[in-house]
């Protein structure tokens, strides 16, 4: 991964950008960088050793997570794509041999993706490696300290959800740096 520092902004940060929290701003940033550092030792398994993008490993997982086979649509609205990107990346699983689409059996206007053997395969070889990478990342926190992230995180999420119901901030204008 390379760089474990932290992120840090200038102590006159809250000078330079009226109405902003220096250590809110510290919080969102790691935040940030973690999670996409996270997310790259997540991806990396089933990128390496089956080749397979984060979409159409995601759409496996969910196929395999439904223990059912479901409509283009479901999938789609589970990964929060389009229609359009949904059909070009089961087009690429199909032409893999990872998923079959088949009518639906009652009704006519829908098709099923199904999970093939070696798909079936790939998830439970690959599901494994990204739950080791998960404890592996989270390994050097206690228990108790991981309640408290889930709690932090809790909290963040909640003033994320109140936020989107309120109207845009109007921001207060940036001051210069001094020199």
């Amino acid at each position: 991964m390379g760089d474990t520092s932290a992120v840090d902004v200038p102590a006159d940060f809250e000078r330079e950008f009226p109405g902003a929290s220096r250590s809110a701003t510290l919080v969102a940033a790691n935040l940030v960088r973690i999670a996409t550092a996270l997310l790259a030792e997540i991806e990396r398994p089933p990128r390496e050793v089956a080749g397979l993008s984060v979409s159409a490993f995601q759409v496996l997982v969910i196929l395999d997570g439904a223990g059912k086979p479901l409509t283009g649509q479901a999938i789609a609205e589970q990964l929060l794509v389009t229609s359009a990107s949904m059909t070009s990346l089961l087009d690429t699983l199909q032409r893999r041999d990872l998923v079959e689409r088949r009518p639906h059996p009652t009704d006519r206007r829908k098709v099923l993706i199904h999970l093939t053997e070696q798909a079936q395969s790939t998830v439970d070889q690959q599901l494994p490696a990204v739950h080791s990478a998960i404890a592996e990342a989270m390994s050097d926190l206690t228990a108790a300290e991981r309640e408290q992230v889930l709690d932090a995180l809790t909290k963040i999420r909640a003033g994320l959800t109140r936020l989107a119901t309120l109207p845009t901030p109007t921001p207060k204008p940036r001051r210069k740096r001094r020199a």
